[in-house]
């Protein structure tokens, strides 16, 4: 099965009216719309609300690189209309916590911005343990001014956030010309913005970008779907993640999200995205107490980790090998570990309903 990255058109103006021209002009040829982040500095959070009313059917990105209070900044951005807003990698991870709590409480998406990060990997091991899934890789306006041009040492350290689990996204003076370099890898989004809005035609630039993706990406190993990616999650890997959220509830956990709001784990719209389920502590139990039990049972690999001081996650698809029989062994080692630190879990009913779910009698 192929794919094909999105292309996200970024609106770097200081005038709202020019950029919401851009917009209409475009939108038919492309995926993500970005409130460029010297737009949300210039018009306000106001620009995020006009763009969604005149591109309601598209995914808006308001790229706020929020340094701090981050659960307030993402609030602003969802509330206005955003369905993505991103948090400057030099932010806290208190920030990032935060900020990604109420992207998924309200079933949106925050992306960590890399714009300043020289430690990329050790923080993308960091953000990855929360439960971060979503990461720009940019190639600064300022550097490319100085003369900055893509290596392949950057290919290398992103193809290194795909294999941790991570969707990247891409920018940094993206053209039809340097989209070559970029696909064997299998990105998320690639960002592209003087190239369609200094066009003398944008619209016809922007199909053209569209259209040189879809054909350079299908000829390439990086249009073959990845296990890793939520984007890109295998079947099996979806229905291991449907059998830990069926679980764990039989087993008389909270899940982070609001249930009342969910459509199902079968339908596109469930609130939970990705495979990775995020779980209430129970009787004010610590995260850390669980995943530390959980590390003596399971082993560090990803599939489980600290979201904050009262809740953890579990994550079926960083399993490595992953068979039906390793989600019931890692559902097994979590009530396990509940009721060695006091708590009463349901451990046998989880695990029945976990066993139906993937059709094991």
């Amino acid at each position: 099965m192929n794919y094909t990255p999105m292309l996200q058109v970024a609106m770097d103006y200081i005038s709202l009216p020019k950029a919401l021209a851009m917009a209409v002009l475009v939108a038919p040829e492309v995926d993500i719309i970005e409130i460029g982040t010297p737009l949300c500095k210039a018009a306000g959070i106001e620009a995020v609300r006009a763009m969604k009313e005149i591109c309601p059917d598209k995914l808006i990105l308001a790229d706020l690189k929020t340094p701090d209070v981050g659960a307030l900044e993402a609030a602003l951005a969802f509330d206005a209309g955003a369905d993505m807003m991103t948090v400057i990698g030099g932010a806290a991870l208190s920030t990032v916590e935060q900020a990604l709590a109420v992207a998924r409480k309200r079933g949106k998406e925050m992306l960590m911005e890399l714009t300043g990060v020289r430690d990329i990997l050790p923080r993308a091991v960091e953000w990855r343990r929360i439960g971060v899934d979503r990461i720009v890789y940019h190639r600064e306006w300022d550097a490319q001014s100085a003369g900055r041009e893509w290596t392949e040492a950057d290919k290398d350290i992103i193809r290194k956030l795909i294999d941790m689990g991570y969707k990247v996204t891409v920018t940094g003076g993206m053209t039809i010309d340097l989209l070559p370099f970029f696909a064997d890898l299998p990105v998320s989004v690639l960002i592209c913005g003087r190239g369609i809005r200094e066009a003398s035609d944008p619209r016809a630039a922007a199909r053209q970008m569209r259209l040189a993706l879809a054909d350079l990406w299908s000829k390439s190993s990086a249009g073959v779907l990845s296990p890793r990616p939520t984007s890109a999650v295998s079947s099996l890997a979806e229905l291991a993640a449907k059998a830990i959220r069926w679980g764990v509830s039989e087993m008389g956990l909270s899940l982070v999200v609001d249930g009342r709001e969910c459509h199902g784990c079968d339908s596109h719209r469930r609130l939970c995205l990705g495979t990775q389920t995020d779980i209430q502590c129970p009787n004010n139990l610590r995260s850390d107490d669980v995943v530390r039990g959980l590390a003596q049972s399971v082993g560090a690999n990803g599939a489980f980790g600290r979201i904050s001081d009262s809740a953890f996650f579990l994550d079926p698809a960083q399993l490595g090998e992953l068979s039906r029989n390793r989600v019931i062994d890692l559902l097994t080692a979590t009530g396990t570990t509940l009721r060695q630190l006091g708590c009463s879990v349901d451990t046998n009913a989880g695990i029945k309903a976990a066993n139906q779910v993937l059709g094991i009698s």
